[in-house]
């Protein structure tokens, strides 16, 4: 069994690069196959070191071509059928690493998100019979592109077995797909646990933070406006925002207009070993995740798990898979989406009550070890790859 990504190791995809560095760490060495470089610099405290990448070269270069060009006579007329231009670019991939994975002995890929590779490895399938699976995460399979020549259904019925990141998500395909329900399970992303350290919550000020991508889905937008509430009640409070996207300068315009800019700040994004630190010296950590003005939601975000991790207390809203690892009352409180109002007076309860703080961390913290120790997740991969015969 070997394994394909668009892109390997990929700074906004560090699961990956876990899963990948556990399973060589506990004696498995799938070979690995990515179809472009990364654009970023390698995660800093991943040990990827050991674990060799076969790229594949440009698409406009000589080799590709020639290679493209002298394998498809034979393959012409499955391509002919398609009679879709568009995803001509996943047919040529396939037609060159039909032939190198088969050199590699490799007859079976899994792949993670319901997207380009894995539709590269849907023609894989169709052109050389060499079998994949493929591991959903969020927007890939809640809202998939409805102009793909190979559909999220193709990609479902075709796979050998489907892996979900939540429960929330595996219901979601077999509820979608039902026909195939029995071909998903549900493996949790997992986690180094060692490599957090616990926050001391009561601290004062109080200390927010948030990580993500500054787009919609993240309803930083709410969480500003929850900011603007709390310093006009005159909370003592600072809130870190950690990540870049295109909502940044609205962010900015938002946090000038409410003269915050004392109080709340927009990082740009940071490596993992910084926001490990930032999650350390942290007192509360708020997720205002929502359904975009497209439908796309979070399904169950890693960086929710890391803050777990790091014995904070959880303010999320209770959308998609969320509450699977939120508690309500319990580890952290879940609110409404789009609600800045009831946002600001959840962080306002905990604030002011440093046991409920501290009750609240520990919990995050179980919860984190009991679910998200990550050679329990990976065993637990390894273990539905072996009901599959495959060897890794």
């Amino acid at each position: 069994m070997g394994y394909l990504f668009e892109r390997f190791p990929a700074f906004t995809q560090t699961f990956c690069a876990r899963e990948l560095a556990e399973l060589y760490r506990q004696g498995a060495t799938p070979p690995v196959f990515s179809i472009r470089r990364p654009a970023e610099d390698r995660p800093l405290n991943i040990p990827l070191e050991k674990i060799p990448v076969y790229y594949l070269p440009d698409t406009n270069s000589l080799e590709f071509k020639i290679r493209t060009k002298l394998i498809s006579p034979r393959f012409r007329p499955l391509w002919a059928g398609s009679g879709d231009l568009r995803d001509k670019g996943r047919y040529r991939e396939a037609l060159f690493l039909g032939p190198k994975l088969r050199k590699a002995r490799v007859s079976h890929v899994h792949v993670h998100f319901a997207g380009l590779a894995s539709r590269t490895a849907w023609w894989i399938k169709r052109l050389f019979g060499i079998t994949y699976s493929f591991t959903g995460h969020a927007n890939d399979i809640f809202c998939p592109k409805p102009d793909q020549r190979v559909t999220l259904g193709d990609l479902v019925g075709e796979a050998s077995f489907v892996v979900a990141v939540s429960d929330f998500g595996a219901n979601w395909l077999r509820r979608g797909f039902p026909e195939a329900a029995d071909k998903v399970h549900r493996v949790y992303n997992g986690l180094d646990l060692s490599t957090f350290r616990p926050s001391i919550p009561g601290s004062k000020p109080v200390r927010l933070l948030s990580v993500g991508r500054l787009i919609e889905k993240k309803g930083f937008v709410f969480l500003v406006e929850a900011c603007r509430i709390l310093s006009s009640s005159g909370l003592n409070f600072t809130c870190e925002i950690v990540g870049e996207g295109p909502e940044r300068h609205r962010l900015e315009e938002l946090i000038r207009a409410y003269r915050l800019s004392d109080q709340v700040r927009l990082t740009g994004a940071k490596p993992q070993t910084e926001i490990v630190d930032l999650l350390g010296r942290s007192s509360l950590f708020v997720f205002p995740a929502i359904h975009d003005s497209s439908g796309d939601s979070d399904n169950l975000p890693t960086v929710l798990i890391e803050a777990m991790a790091s014995r904070l207390p959880i303010i999320a809203t209770g959308i998609a898979g969320i509450p699977e690892i939120v508690r309500h009352n319990e580890n952290g409180i879940l609110i409404q989406e789009k609600d800045a109002a009831q946002l600001a007076n959840a962080i306002r309860l905990l604030a002011d009550n440093r046991e409920l703080l501290e009750k609240y961390g520990q919990m995050s913290q179980t919860i984190a070890a009991e679910k998200f120790a990550l050679p329990n997740t990976v065993s637990q991969l390894k273990s539905l790859f072996a009901r599959f015969n495959l060897q890794v």
